[in-house]
């Protein structure tokens, strides 16, 4: 533990000592002297003084005595508050501290005449020594696109474009139905429905992600089927079904359903399948591509495709790369991270509701728990990376935001002025300057590494 002290000259009216508690912690120990500690005090009664109405004196001409008899803790209390905040203000610009998150205040010494002293624990930005930077061994994965990709795109293009129609078979993987649901075994348990009455609903049987809508005769669900909207019977009965049909079934619902009278029990159900669409996909053929695009002939979507899917894997392959040579040098260099900044993290890629329902707390917080090493080793990146930035000095010119916007526009296929557009839509050309340091800084480092 390294202490320093930096005192000051003896008309100065505080004095502060340093110590280093962690990388990115300090504790400030803080004199205020006597002599500004009684003239502050005085000032605060004069203050408290002016607002009093006390019977017998006229506003603002109460004697000192009463004010100290009647109000003396809360002169106190005021002047010790004044006398903090106004002593921490100044001891971390001395200091050149820049704290993140709230200090924490402690150890306050106070007494009418005598110095005051107390000391207060900050976080700061962990100061990095990056001792390594290069060196190291970094692969570089391989980059494809095989036809069973391309074909994948093209299909779900289809599903997006697809029709639904009704259908009068059987439902099958995918199709859209709608069921209504009649709990037999809760119609019979009740104390009996009211003439012309209908049995009671089927207690969410369809699932907890299944639409309900009430209508007469039991809960309507609209759902895809395969989907999992269902519990698993549900979908097995379903499926025998034709649309118009309905039928009686056992229904065993799972341990783990979310209803706890329900999981685990087998109940009677009547599921009449109301209606059944299945979505019409478009051919596979120039005229599809003309569709999606502006492309002739389908070969000229397939290879947009291809040449989209490369791009899209070869940024994400850049990116391992860079990830892995900032995991290298965290790892090479090793650094605490202050918990105010992990948290402050956190609550900013987690959107935490501090107004939450219990439940959801316990959720937030399981959350918090599971995503906070990743959260951790991507602020060390982004800090590592900000510091070899500054470090190197990278400065970028205009002329190089406009090579990177036509070299991009080049590898998307689209008019460099209209890539300038959208970016500035997204962030400014600020933005885009960015990228060019951070492409900068990695062009540095990968030069430092051997990339296999």
């Amino acid at each position: 533990m390294n202490q320093t002290d930096t005192k000051t000259k003896t008309a100065d009216p505080i004095d502060v000592a340093v110590e280093e508690l962690e990388a990115w912690k300090r504790r400030l120990t803080i004199t205020v002297d006597a002599k500004d500690v009684v003239q502050a005090r005085a000032k605060e009664r004069k203050k408290l003084a002016k607002k009093l109405r006390v019977k017998g004196f006229r506003a603002g001409k109460v004697p000192t005595h009463i004010v100290e008899q009647k109000y003396g803790d809360l002169v106190d209390q005021r002047t010790v508050q004044s006398l903090v905040e106004n002593a921490y203000r100044e001891a971390v610009r001395r200091q050149s501290i820049d704290p993140i998150g709230a200090p924490e205040f402690g150890q306050v010494n106070y007494a009418q005449g005598e110095n005051l002293t107390f000391q207060v624990d900050v976080e700061i930005m962990p100061i990095l020594n990056l001792k390594r930077t290069g060196g190291f061994k970094i692969s570089r994965p391989e980059v494809s696109v095989a036809d069973e990709d391309v074909d994948g795109v093209l299909q779900r293009l289809r599903e997006e474009r697809g029709v639904w129609e009704p259908s009068e078979t059987p439902p099958e993987e995918g199709d859209l139905v709608a069921v209504r649901i009649t709990n037999l075994d809760d119609a019979a348990s009740a104390e009996g429905p009211e003439e012309g009455g209908a049995p009671s609903p089927g207690a969410g049987a369809a699932g907890e992600g299944a639409g309900p809508a009430e209508e007469e005769g039991g809960e309507l669900y609209r759902f895809p089927l395969g989907g999992g909207y269902a519990i698993e019977d549900v979908e097995k009965a379903v499926r025998t079904l034709s649309p118009s049909e309905s039928g009686t079934f056992s229904i065993g619902f799972p341990e783990d359903f979310g209803d706890p009278a329900m999981a685990g029990q087998t109940r009677r159900l009547v599921i009449d399948l109301v209606e059944s669409k299945r979505r019409r996909l478009a051919p596979l053929d120039d005229e599809f591509a003309s569709q999606v695009g502006e492309f002739e002939t389908l070969e000229d979507l397939r290879r947009q495709i291809r040449e989209d899917l490369l791009r899209h894997h070869e940024e994400e392959a850049e990116q391992r790369v860079r990830d892995e040579i900032l995991d290298s040098i965290v790892e090479a260099n090793p650094f605490e991270v202050p918990d105010s900044l992990v948290e402050g993290y956190l609550d900013r890629i987690l959107g935490t509701d501090r107004d939450a329902a219990e439940v959801q707390e316990d959720e937030a917080a399981e959350a918090r728990r599971s995503v906070r090493p990743i959260a951790l080793q991507q602020l060390k990146r982004e800090l590592v990376l900000e510091h070899l930035i500054q470090d190197l000095g990278i400065e970028v010119s205009d002329a190089q935001v406009d090579a990177h916007i036509a070299t991009n526009a080049e590898r998307r296929g689209v008019d460099a002025k209209e890539l300038r557009r959208q970016w500035l839509r997204q962030g400014g050309l600020e933005s885009v300057r960015r990228r060019v340091v951070i492409d900068g800084a990695f062009e540095h480092l990968e030069g430092l590494s051997t990339l296999e």
